[in-house]
Protein backbone atom coordinates (compact mmCIF):
# COMPACT_ATOMS: atom_id res chain seq x y z
CA UNK A 1 0.00 0.00 0.00
CA UNK A 2 1.48 3.75 -0.75
CA UNK A 3 1.66 6.28 1.45
CA UNK A 4 -1.57 8.01 2.61
CA UNK A 5 0.16 11.65 0.91
CA UNK A 6 -0.23 9.76 -2.69
CA UNK A 7 -3.37 9.96 -3.87
CA UNK A 8 -5.35 10.05 -7.13
CA UNK A 9 -5.65 13.85 -7.21
CA UNK A 10 -1.77 14.38 -6.70
CA UNK A 11 -0.82 12.53 -9.34
CA UNK A 12 -3.29 14.20 -11.78
CA UNK A 13 -2.29 16.84 -10.83
CA UNK A 14 1.03 15.90 -11.27
CA UNK A 15 0.31 14.99 -15.17
CA UNK A 16 -1.37 17.71 -16.29
CA UNK A 17 1.15 20.66 -14.72
CA UNK A 18 4.50 18.75 -14.47
CA UNK A 19 5.05 19.78 -10.80
CA UNK A 20 3.29 19.47 -7.30
CA UNK A 21 4.78 20.51 -3.79
CA UNK A 22 3.93 17.34 -0.96
CA UNK A 23 3.91 18.84 2.87
CA UNK A 24 5.56 17.20 5.90
CA UNK A 25 6.64 13.92 3.82
CA UNK A 26 10.68 13.82 5.43
CA UNK A 27 11.39 13.46 9.22
CA UNK A 28 13.83 15.39 11.07
CA UNK A 29 16.15 12.32 11.07
CA UNK A 30 16.38 12.50 7.44
CA UNK A 31 16.48 16.15 7.42
CA UNK A 32 19.59 16.06 9.78
CA UNK A 33 20.90 13.00 7.78
CA UNK A 34 20.84 15.22 4.54
CA UNK A 35 22.28 18.09 6.22
CA UNK A 36 25.71 15.88 7.46
CA UNK A 37 25.40 15.01 3.60
CA UNK A 38 25.47 18.27 2.32
CA UNK A 39 28.11 19.45 4.87
CA UNK A 40 30.90 16.63 3.76
CA UNK A 41 30.01 17.02 -0.02
CA UNK A 42 30.45 21.23 0.27
CA UNK A 43 33.96 20.20 2.23
CA UNK A 44 34.70 17.72 -0.02
CA UNK A 45 33.37 18.39 -3.88
CA UNK A 46 33.81 15.65 -6.88
CA UNK A 47 35.41 17.06 -9.86
CA UNK A 48 31.98 17.93 -11.04
CA UNK A 49 31.29 20.55 -8.01
CA UNK A 50 31.31 24.34 -8.91
CA UNK A 51 30.44 27.44 -7.09
CA UNK A 52 29.36 30.41 -8.94
CA UNK A 53 29.02 34.11 -7.60
CA UNK A 54 26.54 36.94 -9.16
CA UNK A 55 27.24 39.87 -9.54
CA UNK A 56 27.45 41.85 -5.54
CA UNK A 57 26.72 39.81 -2.92
CA UNK A 58 28.93 38.20 -0.58
CA UNK A 59 27.61 34.40 -1.46
CA UNK A 60 27.95 31.69 -3.56
CA UNK A 61 25.69 29.65 -5.52
CA UNK A 62 27.62 26.09 -4.95
CA UNK A 63 26.43 22.70 -6.80
CA UNK A 64 27.65 19.33 -7.31
CA UNK A 65 26.57 15.71 -8.14
CA UNK A 66 27.19 11.89 -8.02
CA UNK A 67 28.63 11.57 -4.72
CA UNK A 68 25.71 9.37 -3.36
CA UNK A 69 27.76 6.62 -3.28
CA UNK A 70 30.86 7.69 -1.19
CA UNK A 71 28.78 9.87 1.03
CA UNK A 72 27.02 7.33 3.73
CA UNK A 73 23.93 9.95 4.33
CA UNK A 74 23.04 10.10 0.66
CA UNK A 75 23.28 6.04 -0.21
CA UNK A 76 20.86 5.66 2.67
CA UNK A 77 18.78 8.32 1.54
CA UNK A 78 18.47 6.82 -1.48
CA UNK A 79 17.57 3.24 -0.77
CA UNK A 80 15.22 4.40 2.91
CA UNK A 81 14.17 7.41 2.10
CA UNK A 82 10.41 8.09 1.17
CA UNK A 83 11.85 9.28 -2.14
CA UNK A 84 11.62 6.28 -4.14
CA UNK A 85 8.08 5.37 -3.73
CA UNK A 86 7.16 9.11 -4.54
CA UNK A 87 8.95 8.75 -7.61
CA UNK A 88 7.15 5.58 -8.78
CA UNK A 89 4.07 6.65 -8.03
CA UNK A 90 4.01 10.11 -9.56
CA UNK A 91 5.47 8.59 -12.69
CA UNK A 92 3.24 6.10 -13.03
CA UNK A 93 6.38 3.45 -13.69
CA UNK A 94 6.26 -0.28 -12.64
CA UNK A 95 9.83 -0.04 -11.31
CA UNK A 96 12.04 3.60 -10.64
CA UNK A 97 15.41 3.86 -11.12
CA UNK A 98 18.20 6.13 -9.31
CA UNK A 99 19.43 8.81 -11.88
CA UNK A 100 21.75 10.74 -9.58
CA UNK A 101 21.32 13.35 -6.74
CA UNK A 102 22.09 17.01 -6.86
CA UNK A 103 23.21 19.41 -4.23
CA UNK A 104 22.28 22.66 -4.59
CA UNK A 105 23.58 25.55 -1.77
CA UNK A 106 22.46 29.00 -2.39
CA UNK A 107 24.79 30.78 0.67
CA UNK A 108 22.91 33.78 2.46
CA UNK A 109 22.85 36.98 0.21
CA UNK A 110 23.75 35.46 -2.92
CA UNK A 111 22.83 37.39 -5.78
CA UNK A 112 23.23 34.35 -8.70
CA UNK A 113 20.11 33.51 -10.02
CA UNK A 114 18.88 29.94 -11.76
CA UNK A 115 18.48 30.70 -14.93
CA UNK A 116 15.13 29.42 -16.41
CA UNK A 117 15.77 25.79 -17.94
CA UNK A 118 14.19 22.25 -17.97
CA UNK A 119 16.66 19.44 -17.34
CA UNK A 120 16.29 16.78 -19.71
CA UNK A 121 17.95 18.67 -22.10
CA UNK A 122 20.66 18.31 -20.26
CA UNK A 123 20.68 14.51 -19.69
CA UNK A 124 21.34 12.14 -21.93
CA UNK A 125 17.58 10.73 -21.32
CA UNK A 126 14.67 10.50 -23.86
CA UNK A 127 11.11 9.40 -22.34
CA UNK A 128 8.27 10.93 -20.05
CA UNK A 129 8.81 9.12 -16.60
CA UNK A 130 11.61 11.52 -15.66
CA UNK A 131 11.25 13.27 -12.60
CA UNK A 132 13.31 15.35 -9.56
CA UNK A 133 12.47 15.88 -5.82
CA UNK A 134 13.49 19.03 -4.50
CA UNK A 135 13.81 18.75 -0.87
CA UNK A 136 15.52 22.09 0.89
CA UNK A 137 16.45 21.17 4.52
CA UNK A 138 15.88 25.12 5.07
CA UNK A 139 12.92 27.02 5.08
CA UNK A 140 12.59 28.79 2.15
CA UNK A 141 9.94 31.60 1.38
CA UNK A 142 8.47 32.89 -2.37
CA UNK A 143 11.47 35.18 -2.39
CA UNK A 144 13.83 32.68 -2.54
CA UNK A 145 11.80 29.47 -3.93
CA UNK A 146 12.17 27.58 -6.93
CA UNK A 147 10.06 29.01 -9.68
CA UNK A 148 7.88 26.60 -12.51
CA UNK A 149 5.97 26.55 -15.71
CA UNK A 150 2.76 24.58 -15.50
CA UNK A 151 2.28 22.68 -18.36
CA UNK A 152 5.68 23.29 -19.46
CA UNK A 153 6.21 19.38 -19.38
CA UNK A 154 4.10 18.86 -22.54
CA UNK A 155 5.91 21.61 -25.12
CA UNK A 156 8.50 19.63 -26.14
CA UNK A 157 12.30 19.82 -25.79
CA UNK A 158 13.91 23.39 -24.89
CA UNK A 159 17.87 24.59 -25.16
CA UNK A 160 19.87 24.20 -21.76
CA UNK A 161 21.77 26.79 -20.53
CA UNK A 162 24.94 27.39 -18.74
CA UNK A 163 24.21 28.10 -14.45
CA UNK A 164 27.59 30.20 -14.64
CA UNK A 165 27.63 32.01 -17.39
CA UNK A 166 23.39 31.52 -18.41
CA UNK A 167 24.15 31.24 -22.30
CA UNK A 168 22.90 28.26 -24.43
CA UNK A 169 25.47 24.83 -24.26
CA UNK A 170 28.03 24.85 -27.19
CA UNK A 171 27.77 22.09 -29.43
CA UNK A 172 30.30 19.41 -28.66
CA UNK A 173 30.54 18.63 -32.52
CA UNK A 174 29.47 21.28 -35.27
CA UNK A 175 28.31 18.42 -37.60
CA UNK A 176 25.63 18.04 -34.63
CA UNK A 177 23.86 21.72 -35.54
CA UNK A 178 21.18 20.14 -37.26
CA UNK A 179 20.32 18.01 -33.88
CA UNK A 180 20.61 21.43 -31.85
CA UNK A 181 17.81 23.39 -33.56
CA UNK A 182 14.95 20.56 -32.37
CA UNK A 183 15.85 22.39 -28.75
CA UNK A 184 13.41 25.61 -28.78
CA UNK A 185 15.07 28.66 -26.92
CA UNK A 186 13.61 29.93 -23.45
CA UNK A 187 11.93 33.15 -24.66
CA UNK A 188 12.70 36.44 -22.82
CA UNK A 189 8.93 36.69 -21.55
CA UNK A 190 8.63 32.97 -19.47
CA UNK A 191 4.71 33.77 -19.56
CA UNK A 192 4.73 33.38 -22.83
CA UNK A 193 5.47 28.86 -22.28
CA UNK A 194 2.65 28.79 -19.41
CA UNK A 195 1.83 30.67 -15.89
CA UNK A 196 4.52 30.55 -13.48
CA UNK A 197 4.03 28.98 -10.08
CA UNK A 198 6.42 28.31 -6.54
CA UNK A 199 5.76 28.09 -3.18
CA UNK A 200 7.46 28.50 0.54
CA UNK A 201 8.59 25.55 1.63
CA UNK A 202 9.74 24.36 5.08
CA UNK A 203 11.92 21.65 6.22
CA UNK A 204 10.14 18.14 5.50
CA UNK A 205 8.01 19.10 2.55
CA UNK A 206 9.57 18.82 -1.02
CA UNK A 207 8.66 19.56 -5.11
CA UNK A 208 8.55 16.83 -7.01
CA UNK A 209 8.59 18.02 -10.87
CA UNK A 210 8.98 16.21 -14.33
CA UNK A 211 12.07 15.88 -16.21
CA UNK A 212 10.84 18.05 -18.52
CA UNK A 213 9.81 21.24 -16.55
CA UNK A 214 10.88 24.57 -16.92
CA UNK A 215 12.07 25.94 -13.83
CA UNK A 216 14.55 28.98 -12.42
CA UNK A 217 14.85 30.58 -8.93
CA UNK A 218 16.22 34.13 -7.57
CA UNK A 219 19.06 34.38 -5.49
CA UNK A 220 19.23 34.41 -2.11
CA UNK A 221 19.03 37.34 -0.21
CA UNK A 222 18.23 36.86 3.23
CA UNK A 223 20.99 35.87 6.00
CA UNK A 224 20.27 31.82 5.74
CA UNK A 225 21.47 29.53 3.78
CA UNK A 226 18.86 27.80 1.00
CA UNK A 227 20.12 23.95 0.69
CA UNK A 228 19.04 21.79 -1.14
CA UNK A 229 19.01 18.13 -1.98
CA UNK A 230 17.77 17.45 -5.58
CA UNK A 231 17.10 13.64 -6.56
CA UNK A 232 16.60 12.84 -9.88
CA UNK A 233 14.66 9.43 -10.89
CA UNK A 234 13.75 7.40 -14.22
CA UNK A 235 11.25 4.99 -14.82
CA UNK A 236 10.47 1.77 -17.90
CA UNK A 237 9.91 4.16 -20.78
CA UNK A 238 12.93 6.27 -20.33
CA UNK A 239 16.06 5.60 -23.09
CA UNK A 240 19.82 6.41 -23.02
CA UNK A 241 20.25 9.09 -25.90
CA UNK A 242 22.16 11.36 -27.95
CA UNK A 243 22.58 14.95 -27.27
CA UNK A 244 24.57 17.17 -29.29
CA UNK A 245 26.87 18.63 -26.27
CA UNK A 246 28.34 17.60 -23.21
CA UNK A 247 25.22 16.06 -21.37
CA UNK A 248 25.23 16.66 -17.43
CA UNK A 249 26.05 14.37 -15.76
CA UNK A 250 28.58 13.34 -18.47
CA UNK A 251 27.92 9.18 -17.50
CA UNK A 252 25.93 6.56 -19.37
CA UNK A 253 27.56 3.49 -17.12
CA UNK A 254 26.85 1.00 -20.21
CA UNK A 255 24.02 2.54 -22.28
CA UNK A 256 23.84 2.96 -25.69
CA UNK A 257 21.53 5.28 -27.52
CA UNK A 258 17.89 3.88 -27.12
CA UNK A 259 18.89 1.11 -24.69
CA UNK A 260 16.80 0.96 -21.33
CA UNK A 261 17.91 1.05 -17.89
CA UNK A 262 19.00 -2.34 -16.60
CA UNK A 263 19.77 -3.07 -13.08
CA UNK A 264 23.51 -1.67 -12.08
CA UNK A 265 25.37 -0.38 -9.47
CA UNK A 266 25.52 2.97 -11.13
CA UNK A 267 21.72 3.28 -11.85
CA UNK A 268 20.28 1.01 -9.80
CA UNK A 269 16.87 0.04 -9.23
CA UNK A 270 14.94 1.18 -5.45
CA UNK A 271 12.46 -1.47 -4.18
CA UNK A 272 9.58 0.18 -2.82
Amino acid sequence: MVASYLTSELKEKFDKDGVVVIRKVFSADWLEKTKIAIEQNMASPSQYGEKVKGEGGSGSYFNDYLNWQRIPELLEYVYQSPAAEIAKFLTGSQRIVFYHEHVLVKEPNTTKTTPWHHDQSYYPLDGDQVCSIWMPVDHVSKSETLYFVKGSHKKGYFMPYKFATELPYPLSDPSKEERAVTFTPIPENIEEIGEVVGWEVAPGDCVVFAGKTVHGAPGNLSARPRRVLSTRWVGDDVVCAERPWVCSPPVTGNLKPGETFQQDDLFPYVDC
